[in-house]
């Protein structure tokens, strides 16, 4: 899970190690903006520090 190109992480928080970054690109998300990164090494890592909640 998470290895194929395409896939997705989501999460309300996340931390990242990389060898090299770069970024930050401005991007919209609806009315909203947002930063978007690229993160290089030898593995990249994303680890999931905050799970998803939605408030129903």
């Amino acid at each position: 899970m998470g290895k194929e190109v395409g896939d997705q992480l989501k999460a309300e928080q996340i931390i990242c190690e990389c060898r090299r970054m770069k970024g930050p690109v401005l991007i919209h998300k609806g009315s909203h903006r947002a930063q978007r990164y690229v993160l290089d090494g030898l593995p990249a890592v994303a680890i999931v520090s905050k799970k998803w909640q939605l408030n129903e």
